[in-house]
């Protein structure tokens, strides 16, 4: 009996034992995250940049970072990755670069050592004789605008032809301008986001993109009215070469500077004191915009102030009075101005090299501005340096301070080109490897 008790409790212990090797196994490693779990994971990675390392750590990555819901999520969480600017060489204030282009490719500093520039040349774009030149206009997404510009300057402002590339893929479409405008003035030309929306939130590309020029038409020898022309891609695009805008008186074409840019407007400045040229991009509409003389100073001043957005979404002046560098912001919703922020520049400019006491004697003029940073030069000589708007802090020694001319962001086209392990495939392993 006692026997039989011993054989009975061995086999429960044997039994307990049994149940406790056959549960399975707790996580172990990142192999082991479900798919859900490890796609919320994913779509905290901080840029698109990252993200494309990602994808190719592993066939599983790849998969879950390469299906449409995820890149559409992953897009509406982050902003488009900017590794850099393509800037213009100002052939008045500097040489141009040994292939006579007026464009250089400026990485910037936080993915410098991951970017090789050669694939940001554009010496691909066709070939031209000795007369002209490509030259930058405008970026959008992962696309550049340039133009065919005459050495001769009697042609230089005339409606040019124009060329839309992708650097990265080394493509590119030209645009012809329409006959009927080859006598007109062109105030500008801008790229816009395509007619169309892609299933992963993507709207610019080779095959969907438009491109907005600003006319100036001669009401008579002193005085002109406003244009849009515009330009679509695809089967069904071409130009559509509007109307002009008799309403919108504008003084001689020569008076007119272009100052500037928000997320859905472009800006010139007039003769007439307080009153900009305001193109919208949405309606291509023209209009004249007053903004108040404390704003923006007096005609004499313009070359001290310019137009930039932010995020946002409302209008912003960099302006500089006196010796200061201030930004006004127009309240969303409202015609009243506030004075968002306040730059000393004789101190903020204190500690950078070569600088002089008498640089500053009269208002630095405004080279170029965005909404991140504006580049300026004491009046009367090229001395570059720029202020960050954040941190309200000068530097000279940047890459980006050698070029007197705008600067134009290129993002890393969206949606990447990946091709996804499909997940049905049994044949091959899921797990990284």
């Amino acid at each position: 009996m006692a026997g039989r008790g011993r054989r009975r409790r061995s086999n429960k212990l044997k039994t307990a034992s049994t149940k406790s090797e056959i549960l399975p196994p707790g996580p172990t490693s990142v192999h082991h995250i479900p798919d859900h779990l490890l796609e919320l994971l994913l779509l905290r990675v901080d840029s698109s940049l990252t993200i494309l390392r990602v994808a190719f750590t592993c066939k599983r990555w790849r998969r879950i970072v390469a299906d449409t819901a995820f890149l559409t999520r992953f897009r509406s969480l982050h902003a488009a990755h900017v590794p850099g600017h393509y800037h213009v060489v100002d052939p008045y204030r500097e040489k141009l670069t040994p292939d006579e282009n007026n464009h250089v490719f400026v990485p910037n500093p936080s993915t410098a050592d991951a970017i090789d520039r050669r694939h940001f040349t554009l010496d691909f774009l066709p070939e031209l004789d000795g007369s002209m030149s490509w030259e930058l206009a405008d970026s959008r997404g992962g696309l550049l605008l340039l133009y065919r510009s005459r050495r001769n300057r009697s042609w230089r402002f005339r409606f040019p032809d124009l060329v839309v590339c992708d650097p990265l893929s080394r493509r590119y479409q030209g645009i012809a301008y329409p006959p009927e405008m080859r006598l007109h003035r062109c105030l500008g030309a801008f790229l816009l986001d395509g007619t169309s929306v892609d299933e992963t939130g993507g709207c610019i590309g080779m095959s969907n993109f438009r491109v907005i020029v600003a006319v100036y038409e001669y009401v008579n020898y002193v005085r002109g009215a406003p244009r849009a022309c515009v330009f679509s891609s695809g089967v069904d695009g071409g130009w559509n070469l509007g109307q002009s805008a008799a309403s919108v008186p504008l003084p001689a074409f020569g008076v007119l500077n272009f100052v500037g840019r928000t997320r859905w407007s472009f800006f010139w400045a007039m003769e007439r004191d307080g009153v900009v040229l305001a193109l919208d991009e949405t309606t291509a509409e023209f209009s004249l915009v007053a903004f108040p003389d404390d704003v923006v100073g007096m005609t004499r001043e313009w070359s001290t102030f310019w137009v930039v957005g932010g995020e946002d979404g409302a209008v912003r002046v960099v302006r500089v009075i006196d010796r200061d560098l201030v930004v006004f912001a127009r309240l969303q919703g409202s015609d009243e101005w506030v004075k968002e922020k306040l730059v000393r520049l004789l101190e903020a400019a204190s500690g950078l090299p070569g600088r002089d006491e008498t640089d500053f004697q009269q208002p630095a003029v405004i080279v170029a501005a965005n909404e991140t940073s504006v580049l300026l030069t004491p009046r009367g000589e090229t001395w570059l340096f720029s202020v960050e708007l954040d941190t309200r802090e000068a530097e000279r020694m940047h890459e980006r301070n050698s070029y007197a001319g705008p600067a134009y962001p290129y993002e890393l086209p969206w949606p990447p080109a990946l091709q996804a392990c499909r997940a049905d495939d049994h044949r091959r392993p899921r797990r990284c490897r």
